[in-house]
């Protein structure tokens, strides 16, 4: 059976479209970077960017033990609930899913002594008004 150029067209755009981005990332290249120190309990001051109130987007600091949470200034993280407040590798892993809904605008930068993600910053979509977000990681001290 033989196919009119339109659909032969049609199909070639569907194929290229439909295919993932292919975009390289340093994702990977960071991660590995940042666990190759191992680090399982650290500290750092997190500042959120976003069309929130002041209180939220007020620099906090994090306290890491055994990979996990524990501390956010100075509430024990038990009595938060907010999944803006992560561990590094928790960021990693944000990174990673925020990129499977292809955003509108992605910038992030990364700490060049550990790797960790020290900027982050999503537009999913500019048609949404103020649901972009963005991370700010400082002040890092492991132990």
């Amino acid at each position: 059976m033989k196919y009119s150029p339109f659909f032969q067209i049609l199909f070639f755009l569907f194929l290229t479209l439909s295919c993932d981005k292919g975009e390289p990332s340093n994702l990977g290249t960071e991660a590995e970077k940042w666990a190759s120190y191992g680090f399982s309990n650290y500290d750092f001051t997190l500042q959120i960017s976003c069309f929130c109130i002041v209180d939220y987007t007020q620099p906090k600091r994090i306290l890491v033990r055994d990979n996990k949470v524990i501390s956010v200034a100075g509430i024990p993280f038990g009595e938060l609930i907010d999944s803006s407040f992560r561990t590094i590798d928790g960021f990693f892993f944000y990174i990673d899913e925020q990129r499977k809904l292809n955003p509108m605008v992605e910038e992030i930068q990364y700490d060049d002594e550990y790797g960790f993600p020290s900027y982050i910053y999503f537009d999913i979509s500019e048609m949404i008004a103020d649901e972009e977000i963005g991370y700010t990681l400082t002040d890092f001290v492991p132990y």
